[in-house]
């Protein structure tokens, strides 16, 4: 998180002194965990974008959300008031007239009913698309574009404010339904639980437990599988199966690499968020992941065979020089010709999708593991990785498998 500190503070004229309930806050995450900040003022009285007051310093946050605080029945209460400062200050004086109207009404003996805008599930989906493509987190974007038809077509709701407890249990039975795994329904369990918080809903009253899942060892190819789709790549699937292999990078991030992006006197890839693809790098932070001398190599030739307008551009391109949003099938197809499925899961089947065996990301797995067993220490890993804590890598330390470990194991003296 980047913070920027003012030399002064500014908080709402009157804030200090206010008799009112009704303030602007922003809930943000700092040291690691979700808190709440008065939101700061400039001196014209205006919302500072993205500025909250954290002991007596304003400090500036990376996409922050407004809540809105009141208090009802002398307890504090939040209402999401989205990330637009501007907006967020006209709600919170919206609710500040109505509670003002509300306590004179019940002074004078009068019951006053509040009238409140109910939104629908569709819409508010749309606008949480909205949110997170302006605040370009294209990946929040993409997976709430996945998980809410999702949700919908088994909610039988039509209001955010009905969706209940039971509504959340029928969406995990009718993804395990479909074979997902129970770690897939936990990650998209957080992911509507995500999106509902947004909407203002009370999750923590709604929202069963996540999904509880066992935690399995990253699965990896084998060297057999390895060999195997190497001998069968050629071309662009050779680049893209090597820079997945090699610099463990994710699919979006292979998508969008660029020779930009390489350092070659270095020998240095830099992985960083592309805007004019739409792509935004997990957790917002660049990284630089040095390039194996053989891809540096094999790179530089698949440059220099390119035609002139993609020399300076992206280097795995569609025919019309955008990213490649199919690489994904592009691999499972070459897995297939190569006679490499594993012929028991539905998509060796059924020849629909494809095996479930082949994944990009498990290349990604692979590199990680290869470092770690070769005496890369967990730090350097989890730079590399671009992981935001060190238990995500950890969970790549593989034992020792197949004839690599039978080796070890003869080797043992055991007198």
């Amino acid at each position: 998180m980047k913070t920027t500190k003012l030399e002064k503070v500014v908080k709402r004229p009157g804030y200090e002194r206010e008799a009112r309930a009704v303030t602007l806050v922003l809930r943000v995450k700092h040291e690691d965990k979700w808190r709440r900040y008065p939101a700061a003022y400039a001196g014209n009285g205006r919302v500072k974008p993205g500025y909250a007051v954290v002991d007596r310093v304003a400090v500036k946050f990376d996409h922050p959300a407004y809540e809105v605080r009141y208090i009802e029945d002398r307890r504090p209460h939040y209402r999401a008031a989205g990330r637009d400062a501007v907006t967020a200050e006209a709600e919170r004086k919206r609710i500040e007239v109505q509670s003002g109207a509300v306590a004179v009404a019940e002074a004078a003996g009068v019951k006053v009913a509040e009238i409140t805008e109910r939104k629908t599930l569709r819409a508010m989906a749309d606008e949480y698309y909205l949110d997170a493509h302006h605040r370009e987190a294209f990946e929040a974007e993409t997976q709430a574009r996945q998980v809410m038809p999702e949700f919908l077509k088994s909610c039988p709701r039509t209001l955010v404010d009905e969706v209940t407890r039971q509504d959340v249990l029928r969406f995990h039975a009718a993804l395990r339904k479909r074979g997902l795994s129970d770690r897939t329904v936990a990650n998209k369990h957080a992911r509507l639980r995500a999106i509902m918080r947004f909407a203002g809903v009370d999750v923590k009253s709604v929202f069963p437990p996540e999904p509880g899942y066992d935690e399995r060892l990253p699965t990896v190819y084998s060297p057999d599988q390895i060999k195997g789709i190497l001998v069968a790549a050629e071309g662009r699937m050779r680049i893209v199966i090597g820079m997945a292999m090699k610099l463990g990078l994710r699919e979006g991030e292979l998508a969008c690499s660029e020779y930009t992006d390489i350092y070659w006197s270095e020998s240095v890839f830099r992985v960083r968020s592309k805007p004019q693809f739409n792509h935004r790098i997990k957790d917002s932070e660049e990284r630089d992941i040095p390039i194996p001398a053989d891809l540096l190599g094999e790179l530089g030739c698949w440059r220099e065979a390119r035609p002139e307008r993609n020399r300076g551009g992206l280097i795995v391109p569609t025919s019309n020089g955008t990213p490649d949003g199919k690489l994904l099938v592009h691999l499972k197809r070459l897995a297939a010709r190569a006679g490499l499925g594993c012929e028991k899961c539905d998509g060796c089947k059924n020849n629909k999708w494809g095996c479930r065996e082949w994944t990009l990301h498990r290349f990604r797995r692979n590199y990680l593991t290869t470092l770690l067993r070769n005496g890369l220490d967990l730090r350097t890993v989890q730079s590399y990785a671009g992981h935001s804590d060190m238990g995500s890598t950890m969970r790549y330390l593989r034992p020792a498998e197949g004839k690599d470990a039978q080796a070890r194991i003869n080797a043992v003296n055991w007198d």
